[in-house]
């Protein structure tokens, strides 16, 4: 596979330093109005409590008398816990807004300056889904040339989800969604 003259890798870099700044800027954001908060410390030290709580319960071998009883407490600390990830996710809502809007923004402006421009060239055919995403804006009918709004969405996501874990921004919970559940 020859090199491809047009796609800059200058561009591509630019995009992914956009995408990494944004991202840091934005969590820098969320750290000064949500994370270092009391209200948000406490809701998130409850959902992590309740959450190893539900673990323990679910881990419990009871007999069949009482069987209803143990189904009752699983019950009554899950509905405990989904109502606290509610109020977690509620104490978010107003400054993720802000956060977003900042992303369009500069999203928007960041795509008028490489319209029309391959900043990447993927090794495979995205799926027809993808490549509303991945050839957007762009002239041909390449599938394989990548936008730049493709690259941005794909490093900021990345960016933001390790520095949230790094940091410990979300709540630490048992739950793997990779797992099927244990429904026993």
């Amino acid at each position: 596979m020859g090199y491809d003259s047009d796609i800059s890798l200058i561009d591509t870099l630019s995009v992914m330093a956009a995408a990494i700044f944004t991202a840091v800027l934005a969590e820098g954001l969320s750290w000064v109005l949500i994370y270092r908060t009391e209200d948000y410390k406490q809701i998130k030290k409850n959902v992590e409590t309740l959450s190893k709580q539900l673990e323990r319960e679910k881990e419990k071998v009871v007999t069949a008398s009482k069987q209803k009883s143990q189904e009752k407490k699983i019950s009554k600390t899950d509905s405990m816990l989904k109502n606290t990830s509610q109020q977690l996710n509620a104490s978010k809502m107003k400054s993720t807004m802000i956060i977003a809007l900042f992303m369009i923004a500069f999203m928007s402006t960041l795509s008028s300056t490489y319209h029309g421009v391959a900043v990447a060239k993927l090794p495979f055919t995205p799926i027809s889904m993808l490549q509303n995403i991945t050839h957007r804006n762009l002239p041909g009918d390449d599938s394989t040339d990548c936008s730049m709004i493709f690259i941005y969405l794909l490093m900021s996501f990345i960016v933001r989800n390790n520095i949230q874990k790094f940091f410990g921004f979300t709540p630490r919970t048992p739950f793997n969604m990779w797992e099927p559940p244990n429904y026993k």
